[in-house]
């Protein structure tokens, strides 16, 4: 009997699943890194930002998984930063957070044109630093640009800077602009959920 026992022990010990490896995480931050700079740098529709943007957010489900967060709740722009989640940290800060892609992209980006090129007598391009959607809500941070790719010309107190922040909110009509800022040079945005009761996590930018 001991025998078979110490058999049995032996067969179970062999056939065990093992764990899956943790995922290296310097890798991860350095791959999320590169796939972010791109993501940000890149031209509106182009393929390949909408790519590294998806890779983007693939890499930030693999650092939840692995039980890292991206930011604090309260943190805005350049303050949030990847750091191993702790009890003060709670959940990823873009957890709940979908960057928008194809005709959903496409929809936001043309419901958010309005504000830009009012009164400035040219098309506007969106350099697209963050597209973010959370339910009804949307978010958008983008330089403005010519078509062409040329700075956008200004009048002498037209722009203080090239970017542009707007918030969307969909109802059954489609996207519509709830506010917006043309050329700011802080985060103009801050405030925004408390004044619209719109989610803090729409308002993330990398």
């Amino acid at each position: 009997m001991r025998t078979l026992l110490v058999g049995a022990l032996g067969a179970f010990v062999m056939t065990a699943p093992t764990s899956p490896r943790a995922e290296p995480v310097p890798a991860l931050l350095r791959d999320w890194s590169t796939a972010n700079g791109l993501c940000r740098g890149g031209s509106g529709d182009d393929p390949r930002t909408r790519a590294a943007c998806e890779r983007r957010d693939a890499l930030d489900r693999r650092l939840a998984a692995a039980g890292w967060c991206y930011g604090r709740p309260g943190d805005v722009g350049a303050q949030r930063t990847w750091q191993p989640c702790d009890d003060g940290a709670g959940q990823p800060a873009r957890a709940g957070t979908e960057t928008p892609q194809g005709a959903a992209r496409r929809a936001l980006l043309d419901a958010a044109r309005g504000p830009a090129e009012a009164g400035r007598g040219q098309p506007v391009q969106f350099v697209v630093h963050a597209l973010n959607r959370v339910g009804p809500w949307a978010f958008l941070f983008a330089r403005m640009q010519r078509p062409d790719g040329r700075p956008l010309a200004r009048a002498a107190d037209d722009l203080d800077s090239n970017d542009y922040a707007a918030l969307l909110r969909q109802d059954g009509n489609g996207w519509r602009v709830v506010d917006f800022a043309v050329g700011p040079t802080d985060v103009a945005w801050d405030g925004w959920d408390r004044r619209y009761g719109a989610p803090a996590s729409v308002f993330a930018v990398r």
